[in-house]
């Protein structure tokens, strides 16, 4: 095979956009850029709008499938929004005889997370009911593995399945809630701020959530572990 024939074969750069993250209100698009014959970097930005949490595809449907219509977990998640962008930066490795991005592949990737969230916190004491509006930042990193496989079809058109895969990491969470709460005696918000802090009981490994309630609102700050699945998606592309 002469020079040019190689050089139509082995395409160095690819620009793709995961079709599978749009059922989580999620646009993913990355590029890959061949280092050597069979190793390549991979840059990755994706990004989730302001949403209802409730409305997002797969979710709406785990809660009309699992979830009561007077379960609490409902209420929650209606009452609650989040906001996204997400930073991923991968090495890949590939397997198989023919040049460039194609074949088996094991990633090594680290992901940086910025997450902005909104939630209505009601909470009853004494026949009293408190309407505390939430909001903050949660900000994550970490790193793990994936194993997939990427095909050009027609030497032009890159599909990537992602198999399986996972990461691990840590979250730091920023929130606050700014209502009237004078009317709670001191009790009261010791009690609120153990509900809250309640959320440690859920997280994963040593996870360190503390909550503050005054006269004037509620603080929730914190760090925390936290685990994630990649798999079981795919990506389409143009090879260059």
């Amino acid at each position: 095979m002469n020079s040019k024939g190689k050089e139509e074969v082995f395409r160095k750069n690819i620009v793709k956009i995961n079709l599978s993250s749009l059922v989580l209100n999620s646009y993913n698009l990355s590029y890959e850029r061949s280092l050597t014959r069979k190793i390549t970097f991979v840059g990755g930005y994706s990004f989730i709008p302001k949403t209802n949490i409730s409305s997002i595809f797969l979710v709406e449907k785990a809660l009309d499938e699992f979830i009561d219509e007077d379960d609490d977990i409902r209420d929650y998640l209606t009452n609650s929004t989040v906001a996204d962008k997400t930073y991923t930066g991968e090495i890949r490795f590939y397997s198989g005889k023919k040049p460039g991005a194609r074949g088996l592949y094991l990633s090594l990737y680290g992901r940086y997370m910025n997450l902005d969230a909104t939630y209505t916190h009601e909470y009853e004491a004494n026949s009293n009911t408190y309407i505390i509006p939430i909001d903050g930042n949660v900000q994550g990193f970490g790193g793990g593995l994936m194993v997939g496989s990427q095909w050009l079809i027609a030497k032009r058109i890159a599909f990537d399945w992602y198999i399986v895969g996972g990461h691990f990491g840590k979250m730091k969470m920023n929130l606050t809630g700014t209502a009237n709460l004078s009317a709670m005696t001191p009790e009261e918000q010791r009690d609120l701020e153990e509900e809250i802090e309640s959320i440690n009981d859920y997280m994963i490994g040593s996870s360190k959530v503390e909550a503050t309630v005054t006269d004037n609102g509620v603080t929730v700050k914190g760090n925390t572990p936290f685990a994630g699945i990649r798999g079981l998606g795919f990506s389409l592309g143009i090879a260059f």
